[in-house]
This record gives structure tokens, C-alpha cells and sequence, in this order.
């Protein structure tokens, strides 16, 4: 009885478009479900469901932000000049909101991209899920450059390179990688790499960024600078105990935003500060109320213009923010 149902259904393609969707949607069949009742398989299922939404035949409608949170986002946006603020919602395990903040800070992306223009991408925990959740219906002409060194990692959120070829493959336009690692053993050898021609190019490139995606990270046990194995373990203990709240690209910077000496200043291989500053759009990406101060302390040295954040780590800002810490 379903297959003549199919039968009737697919006497043409939209027939058949809206009848796998009314399936998938509507009686909640799963794609592997549909593939069997259908005799496609679940590939060809998952690629028809997103046509379905392409030709408007699905349309997705979301609950607008709460007035609350709207208030917070241009709180935010007026407190530190920043060109757009992002505020998500609350709710689930941090890997849910981490991937949600990640979205969300695709989306906003999605939004601005035009052909002809250059990204910069970092690594970490939050940037890896942007990319792991980015996809485009249109590929632009667009070129993808990394900020940082970083090879040989323990993690994938912190290998750059793999990052950065995940995320360029969503373009037609190049992948420009830093063949470097992210921190070198002391700062000559850094002298001697960036005097190397590839490097030297690499960084000259950097200068012409249009936007750059960055994670927010911060000097604890959980966080990726810490578990990437680029670090040793006497290391991590000195970078504890600096004043540092966040890294930017690498760099310590204290709660008032101002650039903090550490054990790997200057060994890091990647796109100074000063550089980063001339980006015009600076999208930063934060999730958890342990990033508080990191978040603040990035706001305040205006190295991010463009804020995607969860609530309650954006109302603690703006609490830390009006009381002077």
C-alpha cells in the first residue's frame, strides 16, 4: 500500500519532495525510515530534505529572542561599541550550549559573507564546533587564511590546519595555511621562522583580513590551550599564575584588557595584536560562566567587535562591567 502511495506521490519531483517531507516532518518517520519505505537510500533522503527546504517547501520559523535578551545583546553593543551582540538562550549540558552559541555564530556569519573577501580562522573548543556546524547553499569566492600555528595536536578542536581545510571547503576560493607550530621552544627560533619567505608571506596576508572567527579561551585545566600538548606541564603551571584572564590568538590579556607578559608571549607563532585590531569585523565566541572575566577582558581591549554569548555569562558581564571589576 506504500509503495502504490509512493507511486501516486512521485508522479513528479515536487509531488515526491513533499511527500518525503510530510514523512519526515510531519510523522516523524526517521531518514533511515523513509529510505526503506521508499527504496532510496538515506543518503539520497537527508539530500531531497534539504531540497525540500531550498524550494521553500519546508519553512522553518524560530521563536523571535526574548525582549530580555534583546536588551542584554544591545546592553552589550552600546557598553563596548561592538557592531553586533548575540545573545543565546540557556538550557542543556555546556557541549549543548557550546554548539548552540556555535549556530548561532554561523548564522551571523552566513549573513555577512560576499564574494572576494579574505577570513581569518583561529582553533580552540568553540571555533571547532562553528565549523563543524557551518554549511553555505551558495559558494562564494572566498579565501580562508589561518591565524595560528598549530600542528601535531592532541586535540582536533586545536590541530589549526585541519580547521582551517574543514572550514575552506565550504568556498571556491583557497586555503591558506600557517606551516608552523603554534608555540616554538624559544623566541630565536621564532625569529628564525617568521624570517623564513612562506612565513613572511603568510603574515603579510594576514594584514588583509576581512573578517576573523576567534574562540575566547581561558588559563584553566579545561581549556584548549591547556590540553592541545603544546605546552609542558611546568609551563601550564607558570601561565596559572599570571594575571592573564583570556588569550587572544595566544596572548594573555588582563581583566582590563591590556596585553599580560607570559611564559609564551613570545613564542607564539600567529597574528599579533596590533594586526588583529585592523580586522573590520572580529567575531568572538564564548559559552560558560567560567569565561566571565575572559569574555570581559577581551570586550574591554576591543580585540572582538562582534560578541556571540549565552545569557547568563552575558548578564555577569554587564553585572562585572556596571560594578567596575
Amino acid at each position: 500500500m506504500a509503495q502504490n502511495n509512493l507511486t501516486s506521490k512521485s508522479e513528479n519531483y515536487e509531488d515526491m519532495l513533499i511527500y518525503i517531507a510530510e514523512l519526515y516532518y510531519l510523522k516523524g518517520l526517521s531518514q533511515q525510515q523513509i529510505a526503506d519505505l521508499t527504496h532510496q537510500s538515506r543518503t539520497n533522503i537527508s539530500r531531497l530534505l534539504k531540497i525540500c527546504v531550498e524550494k521553500g517547501i519546508v519553512e522553518f520559523r524560530i521563536k523571535k529572542p526574548s525582549g530580555k535578551r534583546i536588551y542584554t545583546a544591545s546592553q552589550l553593543e552600546q557598553t563596548f561599541n561592538l557592531k553586533k551582540a548575540i545573545v543565546v538562550p540557556n538550557g542543556g549540558t555546556d557541549e549543548q550550549l557550546k554548539r548552540r552559541v556555535a549556530i548561532e555564530a554561523g548564522e551571523y556569519l552566513r549573513s555577512i559573507l560576499k564574494d572576494d573577501i579574505l577570513i581569518g580562522i583561529n582553533w580552540g573548543s568553540t571555533v571547532y564546533e562553528i565549523v563543524k556546524n557551518f554549511s553555505v547553499n551558495h559558494k562564494y569566492n572566498i579565501d580562508v587564511i589561518q591565524l595560528l600555528g598549530g600542528v601535531n595536536s592532541k586535540l582536533r578542536d586545536a590541530d589549526g590546519q585541519h580547521i582551517l581545510q574543514s572550514f575552506a571547503s565550504n568556498f571556491n576560493g583557497s586555503g591558506y595555511i600557517l606551516n608552523a607550530p603554534f608555540i616554538v621552544k624559544n623566541k630565536e627560533i621564532k625569529e628564525l621562522l617568521m624570517d623564513e619567505p612562506p612565513i613572511k608571506d603568510h603574515f603579510e596576508k594576514m594584514t588583509k583580513i576581512d573578517i576573523a572567527i576567534l574562540g575566547i579561551g581561558n588559563h584553566t585545566p579545561q581549556s584548549s590551550i591547556y590540553n592541545s600538548g603544546y605546552l609542558t606541564d611546568e609551563e601550564m603551571e607558570m601561565l596559572k599564575n599570571d594575571n592573564a584572564v583570556t588569550d587572544i590568538c595566544g596572548y594573555g590579556i588582563d581583566i582590563d584588557g591590556n596585553p599580560v607578559e607570559t611564559v609564551t608571549t613570545n613564542r607564539i607563532i600567529g597574528i599579533n595584536l596590533d594586526t588583529l585590531k585592523t580586522i573590520p569585523i572580529r567575531m568572538g565566541c564564548s559559552s560558560g560562566i567560567n569565561k566571565t572575566q575572559a569574555v570581559l577582558g577581551a570586550l574591554r581591549g576591543g580585540y572582538i567587535n562582534v560578541l556571540v554569548i549565552d545569557e547568563e555569562t552575558a548578564n555577569a558581564v554587564m553585572i562585572e562591567a556596571i560594578n567596575g571589576k
